[in-house]
């Protein structure tokens, strides 16, 4: 198992109930790619996510509530084969919510903006992300 380190920045305000669903996201990072991808989340991804206005009162407040939920573990050491995995969470997941980067980059930053960001967050991966939904025990 890798080990991590969690963001100090972001504390943990909810966890899962038993029955809840949790969201599990694991970003493989390319060997020279962990800065790059640690700056771009946290100083471009993640307050475009915590800004982002919904048309609808409620997803805005599925939305608030998905935020507060989330952490990310950060890699304390390389992979064997020499990539860097990112571990997000969203405990518990919150049906409905935005979970999705595009809709908040596109808002903050723009079409071509958001393309840019996004662009260079793709750099990052070696792969794409692996997805796992499970229920609290």
């Amino acid at each position: 198992m890798v080990g991590c380190e969690t963001d100090n920045s972001t504390l943990q305000v909810m966890k899962a109930k038993s029955g809840d669903q949790v969201l599990t996201v694991l970003s493989h990072i390319k060997f020279d790619k962990r800065e790059e991808f640690n700056k771009i989340l946290f100083d471009e991804v993640m307050p475009a996510y915590s800004a982002y206005v919904d048309s609808s009162a409620e997803n805005n407040k599925l939305n608030d509530n998905a935020e507060k939920a989330m952490r990310a573990l950060l890699p304390m050491s390389m992979n064997e084969d020499s990539t860097w995995t990112f571990i997000m969470l969203a405990d518990p997941y919150f049906e409905g919510a935005l979970y999705n980067i595009i809709p908040p980059l596109k808002q903050k930053y723009g079409e071509e903006g958001a393309e840019e960001v996004f662009g260079r967050w793709s750099d990052c991966f070696v792969r794409g992300q692996e997805v796992f939904l499970s229920k609290q025990k």
